[in-house]
């Protein structure tokens, strides 16, 4: 069997490669200057555009892009076709698509004022670019938020404990933020604050919480369960609240504090396998143990479907997504201190997440048995399971490391979501003229409109149709974001990276447009036509598969539309700016 420490050091060694040689080459190519003010200092606010340490504004980026899903994307895939081929996109796909296109989309929103890919794209190809390519990026993140607000309620119903632990972690960030108004000295609220935050493992391991009993009932209708309904509906209240603050009040410290779990999970799951490995202090061998490949076709989660193309939409963060070209362009580019932070930020936090998603698969790959086609309520919580096997190897307690580990992936999904919902704001506040003035800019309006749209496409609980869906939208995203930043290039200087990025660009749209379609025809029509089906389902989740079918529609229309739109300008003459202009001017 192959050994898991040879695999992520493996990994680890050819990300730090491309790190310290693709990531100086990119910051030559996009010429970052610290001369240059960022929008973070020229459109100060208080509010949206507030610069940021290096270190915190790393912790927001990371604990935003990475969320849940560079965990449960790997482990899905590798259930679904073994851990070979979820190892290799992760990868192929983090070295030579995701961290390139991260650092270019947040360098070329950092060039324009921290505005969105729509509005960049629009400002070279027109009104009509724009808000096409901002109704794509709406309609996906609309998936960001439903799905991993899924997660979350399917890991607090599993782990009551975590549930708790997160509601104590929510509170010391607002104190945190409050703290930080005071303008006390950061680094004592360092030393304060994130002790206090893994403290709450322990009181959550006292006070678990359970919203709704086994035996229990809720008046909405039920998704996989009706505690976790329960809290679906918990969490995107909390996420729509937390959307509309300020983001100095909650979202810079939460997810600086957040950081630091995810540091400690990440890098004691890997000071774990190297002890256990070397000095055989596991509890259990750290070896592969789940098979490397298990076919081409999947049985898991009632089938995700096949390899080529399911697997490029299963795995999306943790290799190329778009909802970091959403990040890269929403609310860090308006908090970046100086142009040189970006290749820490944008390329840097893309390979960290790189390795989390193969520690992911490590997790799941160590455990003795994982039952067969077992659903996502069972597989989300096998990264728990597997992290406290892989834990042990340093002494702590099954019954401690496995609520850790639960703890560690609601709270990056909880910060993903609640990022969207900003981002939503901010993709329609570029659409409206006059946002301000206007229903749908109001946060409040569009935050709520947000979220109930976000529960509506995952009503129907149907994981086999909601994780690919979701990933195939960000992804398209991803490569429309790529050719956005083609476009940016264009009119500065075509020499630089517009090559690769096309190609990208091109190899994702086709893997992901080729899945949506998939999925379209195999599983989501097939539902609707399906008596048995209809007879059964709630009208809930009747109108939950109604809602995924027409989104599928909405994002091919789009996608197709603006690639069309983007080739057609590209194809003519490009009034390229004189060499002494900015990039970006």
């Amino acid at each position: 069997m192959v050994q898991l420490l040879t695999i992520i050091g493996s990994v680890a060694l050819v990300f730090g490669v491309a790190y310290t040689v693709y990531g100086r080459y990119m910051s030559r190519v996009f010429e970052l200057d610290d001369d240059r003010t960022t929008p973070a200092h020229e459109h100060y606010d208080g509010v949206d555009y507030v610069p940021s340490r290096k270190l915190e504004l790393f912790g927001h980026h990371f604990s935003s892009v990475a969320g849940g899903a560079p965990i449960v994307g790997p482990i899905t895939a590798a259930l679904a076709w073994g851990w070979a081929p979820a190892l290799a996109w992760i990868v192929v796909g983090t070295v030579v698509y995701g961290a390139m296109n991260d650092f270019a989309v947040l360098t070329s929103s950092v060039r324009h004022e921290g505005r969105s890919v729509g509005h960049i794209f629009g400002q070279y190809v027109g009104e009509r670019g724009k808000s096409l390519m901002l109704s794509l990026g709406f309609t996906a993140n609309l998936l960001v938020i439903g799905v991993l607000s899924l997660v979350v309620a399917i890991v607090f119903d599993a782990y009551p404990s975590a549930a708790t632990a997160s509601i104590c972690y929510v509170v010391l960030a607002l104190l945190f933020g409050l703290y930080k108004r005071f303008d006390f000295p950061f680094w004592l609220g360092t030393v304060l604050f994130v002790p206090a935050v893994f403290g709450s493992v322990w009181v959550g391991l006292t006070y678990p919480l359970v919203l709704v009993p086994a035996s229990g009932t809720i008046v909405l209708p039920t998704v996989v369960n009706p505690n976790v309904s329960a809290w679906l509906i918990v969490v995107l209240l909390y996420a729509f609240a937390a959307s509309v603050l300020p983001v100095q009040t909650l979202l810079q410290p939460r997810d600086y504090l957040s950081s630091f779990l995810l540091y400690a999970g990440l890098g004691g799951a890997i000071l774990a396998i190297i002890v256990g490995t070397v000095f055989g202090t596991a509890n259990q061998s750290l070896t592969m143990s789940l098979s490397p490949f298990t076919g081409f076709m999947s049985s898991a989660f009632d089938g995700i479907g096949p390899m080529v193309p399911m697997l490029f939409s299963t795995i999306f963060c943790g290799a190329v997504c778009g909802l970091h070209s959403m990040v890269c362009c929403g609310t860090t580019p308006k908090q970046l201190n100086h142009e040189s932070d970006a290749r820490t930020i944008g390329y840097g936090t893309t390979l960290a997440e790189g390795l989390l998603a193969v520690v992911a698969i490590g997790t799941v790959a160590v455990i003795p048995t994982v039952p067969s086609g077992a659903g996502i309520q069972l597989a989300l919580p096998s990264f728990a399971k597997g992290g406290a096997i892989i834990l042990s190897a340093l002494g702590i307690p099954a019954d401690v490391g496995a609520p850790f580990m639960a703890l560690v992936l609601s709270a990056f999904a909880l910060t993903t979501v609640d990022t969207s919902i900003r981002l939503g704001r901010y993709f329609v506040e570029d659409i409206v003229d006059e946002p301000e003035t206007r229903l749908a800019g109001n946060r409040f309006v569009n935050g709520s409109a947000q979220s109930l749209l976000a529960y509506l496409l995952v009503a129907s609980g149907s994981w086999a149709a909601i994780w690919p869906l979701f990933g195939g939208a960000v992804q398209v995203f991803a490569g429309l974001s790529m050719i956005t930043v083609v476009v940016w290039l264009l009119n500065w200087d075509s020499t630089k990276e517009v090559l690769s990025l096309t190609i990208g660009a091109g190899f994702v749209l086709t893997m992901s447009l080729s899945a949506l379609g998939y999925l379209a025809l195999s599983s989501l029509w097939k539902k609707l036509l399906d008596p048995a089906w209809l007879n059964t389902a709630s009208v809930i989740q009747i109108l939950s598969v109604v809602v995924q079918v027409v989104t599928v529609g909405i994002l091919g229309i789009l996608a197709f539309e603006i690639v069309r739109v983007a080739f057609g300008t590209v194809s003519q003459k490009i009034e390229l700016p004189s060499s002494s202009q900015e990039p970006g001017d």
